[in-house]
């Protein structure tokens, strides 16, 4: 499989998600907790790689706003709902919107390590009381691709020391790429993308100590780590909790001492300063998920980040204990 092949399936990787409208929510748009049929629950598949602002459009046209003309509700009367308004929420936790949905999904579906995911994702809407304390406010499709560039950028400046692949895309090609992001058109994406970090030959990772890397390998890797806090006190049934996450940010440099390539337990090291033999025995109980996949750990960040990276350009890889 070529590696566009494989960078694509893991841009195909979707999340049957099932919405109910939260009951107080219901109550003061329709007067009571109980929808009309057909309306008492929404199905849909999202992108793992996409970002729930540019899903809610989706919502509100399809099955939110059907609802209320069917219930007779009007805009004169005051019960209107903006995308704006619009939350998410998973077992009593509001869902941070900036996040790509995959990696929610990866920290907070507590079995997804042991091979049991929960499927569909059963998360609850809101369109009232929106939780400014702890979810940054007004999201809306612009603000997320706002977003969205800044966070293409600093990628861009960890792989290359600036910004510069990012800054001289022509107005057109920044456009094409968060359209491409936006719609889910791979091809639209992608084709931005790979000006942005084109494809390498991964075997020149490997150069002989004490000289130099080819050119156009990147510097250092984008990559965070998200680690739940007193993991050792868990255990199956502990619902994770998404305010309780670490979450680690470090350059991460392509190889070690030696020019022997970094892997994914090297990296996870280097972000957690860990230098005792008592880190091994922690990463030896817990598991690395990217993407939904369970990630050994000897495996090369080289190949990780080319292959199972997200629109952002980042790695997200995600601590849980399995223990």
């Amino acid at each position: 499989m070529s590696q566009r092949a494989a960078i694509q399936k893991v841009w195909d990787g979707m999340i049957p998600i099932e919405l109910q409208l939260a009951a107080a929510d219901a109550i003061e748009l329709l007067a009571s907790a109980v929808l009309p049929d057909p309306f008492q629950t929404f199905y849909m598949l999202i992108p793992r790689i996409n970002y729930l602002p540019f899903i809610t459009g989706r919502v509100k046209e399809q099955w939110l706003d059907p609802m209320l003309a069917l219930s007779g509700v009007r805009a004169v009367d005051g019960m209107t709902i903006n995308e704006s308004d619009i939350w998410f929420e998973y077992n009593g936790q509001p869902l941070r919107w900036h996040y790509p949905a995959g990696l929610l999904y990866d920290m907070l579906v507590s079995n997804v390590a042991h091979g049991e995911p929960e499927l569909p994702w059963s998360l609850t809407l809101h369109v009232r009381k929106f939780p400014v304390r702890k979810l940054i406010p007004q999201p809306s499709t612009q603000q997320m691709r706002d977003m969205f560039m800044a966070m293409i950028k600093e990628a861009d400046f960890i792989r290359n020391g600036s910004t510069k692949r990012v800054m001289d895309l022509a107005k057109s090609d920044q456009m094409q790429l968060l359209d491409g992001l936006e719609v889910h058109s791979f091809e639209k994406y992608y084709a931005i993308h790979s000006i942005i970090v084109p494809l390498h030959d991964a075997k020149a990772v490997v150069v002989s100590s004490g000289s130099k890397a080819r050119s156009g390998l990147p510097k250092a890797i984008p990559l965070k780590f998200y680690m739940l806090s007193g993991q050792e006190d868990a255990n199956e049934s502990t619902q994770p909790d998404i305010s309780q996450f670490h979450v680690s940010q470090l350059p991460v440099p392509l190889t070690k001492e030696g020019s022997e390539p970094m892997t994914v337990a090297d990296a996870f090291r280097l972000s957690y300063e860990i230098t005792d033999t008592s880190g091994n025995a922690f990463i030896t109980n817990c598991a690395c998920l990217c993407q939904g996949i369970t990630i050994p750990w000897e495996t090369p960040i080289t190949w990780l980040t080319d292959n199972l990276f997200y629109a952002d350009c980042f790695l997200h890889l995600v601590v849980v204990n399995i223990k």
